[in-house]
């Protein structure tokens, strides 16, 4: 295996097209076997039974071949068109909001990498939000293209590691990878929906008889189609994993070319597979599309003929290896490099939960940046905050929080701030007490006094979750959520403490 980034794009040319290649040759031949099935079947059970070839006349297969030509180009415009909305929608992806600190600093990365590029894709960034530390790029035929990441990527590296992440993504992109594996899932799209439709009938047992036997030879055909399709698409699976370690040899190899930092690139992937990847979140389908295999398989950490064939990425410690000899690193000083970094972010968390200094106001107006809403409780101006990098609203007074819903899920994910023994104490309390009102049912019930800062009508009062006993106010129209003072830190704490534990 090359060892230098020039050594290993050599070879990307060659391997895109051959894998190209196989892939259409691969689809064309399904169609062949299934036009074959078809003609054997018909020529088994229909009037011209025992006379007519089992087997298609050159003309027929010029037919099928020609039917699947069209066939496929249909299906593929429309996939690749489609495929990029679909899978944001799987992961449930997010365009970035750029009043938040960590989606801002994203934003401009993703530019200048994409300046580096020569600009030739319209790169929109986007984030997943998930806990787990991953990335991925998709590319389509009108030369745009997403780069993706998750939330716990964002919060968990520094600039230098997410810039050769978003390099690494770059690198699938304008190489044509991301392309590539779109077109290939395009065309075998058709046939995994094929499989799908087939195994439902064969299950419901829907089949009816039309005539003397019929309904026998109609299971039996679909069965033998049913067996045909999932070799083959074995067999594109296989193909499709081969090719997968090597794109991300390739696009590790196009981001160290990019930024001239290999370090950066081998602290990013150790610390990415130190992790949780987003196994359970992200769909098993999409997992050769990540920087690092959502699954934590051992297969992924082997080398050989068998481990080509059955993982979708190659060995993190091999790609480590290779960048580490670029920079003449050892490896075992990036590890400890990563292993102290997450350390001292540990060790620096700021601790919150303490009294907050009230801030000046000069004619009903605070001083600080101030929010277009007011507070719900004592109707003072809100003023705009950050916190955990998201923007918030807080009142000076009170020391209520406005937050928007689903700004809530990086204020939990990110873990800049530590917490007080008070803190702490009245997450316990809040929790038991929290218990006590759910069986209490002369107060249940979703009710509140508060009015919404934006539109003006009634907020609910509930739990945040069934698992997480904090009450808080909401509006589901504006997706505007209130927390009281302290009612957002010790949600932060009763999550934390349940990962941790």
């Amino acid at each position: 295996m090359a060892l230098t980034y020039t050594e290993i794009e050599q070879e990307k040319s060659i391997r895109i097209w051959t894998f190209f290649l196989v892939v259409l040759i691969f689809y064309f031949l399904i169609a062949a076997i299934l036009g074959n099935l078809a003609k054997a079947f018909f020529a088994l059970n229909g009037e011209a039974a025992g006379k007519a070839s089992l087997f298609l006349s050159q003309k027929e297969f010029l037919y099928i071949l020609l039917f699947a030509l069209c066939a496929a180009v249909i299906h593929a415009a429309y996939s690749v068109s489609s495929a990029m909305p679909l899978i944001q929608r799987n992961l449930e992806a997010q365009n970035v909001d750029l009043s938040d600190k960590y989606h801002e600093r994203f934003k401009r990365i993703v530019d200048e990498v994409n300046v580096a590029t020569g600009n030739k894709y319209k790169i929109t960034p986007i984030v997943i939000p998930t806990v787990a530390m991953n990335a991925f790029a998709i590319s389509d035929n009108r030369r745009n293209a997403v780069i993706g990441v998750t939330e716990g990527l964002l919060s968990k590296l520094n600039r230098q590691q997410l810039e050769a992440v978003v390099a690494h993504e770059c690198g699938h992109i304008v190489s044509g990878d991301s392309f590539q594996t779109t077109v290939g899932c395009a065309l075998f799209g058709i046939y995994a929906a094929m499989l799908v439709g087939i195994g439902k009938v064969l299950r419901g047992g829907r089949i009816r008889s039309s005539g003397k036997g019929s309904g026998g030879s109609i299971i039996l055909f679909l069965l033998i189609v049913y067996l045909v399709l999932n070799i083959m698409q074995f067999f594109y699976n296989l193909i499709r994993l081969f090719m997968s370690r090597d794109r991300e040899l390739r696009a590790d190899a196009i981001a160290v070319k990019l930024t001239r930092d290999p370090i950066s690139l081998s602290e990013a992937l150790y610390a990415i597979s130190r992790g949780w990847r987003g196994l359970g979140y992200i769909d098993r389908n999409l997992e050769s599309l990540f920087i690092i295999n959502p699954a934590r398989e051992s297969v992924d950490e082997a080398e050989g003929f068998l481990p080509d064939l059955l993982s979708t990425h190659p060995p993190v410690s091999k790609r480590i290896a290779i960048l580490a000899a670029m920079a003449h690193i050892d490896v075992k000083n990036i590890q400890e490099d990563v292993i102290a970094e997450e350390k001292l972010r540990d060790a620096s968390r700021q601790i919150v939960g303490n009294e907050r200094p009230r801030v000046m106001i000069i004619n009903g107006e605070p001083v600080p940046p101030a929010s277009p809403f007011s507070c719900p409780k004592c109707r003072q101006p809100l003023i705009d905050e950050e916190y955990e990098g998201a923007a918030v609203e807080r009142c000076t007074f009170c020391e209520g929080v406005l937050v928007e819903k689903g700004r809530i899920p990086r204020i939990i994910i990110r873990e800049e701030k530590g917490f007080t023994d008070r803190i702490k104490k009245m997450a316990v309390l809040t929790q038991k007490d929290g218990l006590r009102r759910m069986h209490d049912k002369a107060k249940a019930g979703a009710t509140s006094y508060l009015k919404c800062p934006k539109c003006g009508q009634d907020m609910l009062r509930n739990f945040y979750t069934t698992v997480y006993l904090v009450e808080i106010d909401r509006c589901d129209m504006c997706n505007l959520i209130w927390f009281d003072k302290d009612e957002l830190e010790v949600l932060q704490y009763l999550i934390e403490n349940k990962k941790s534990g």
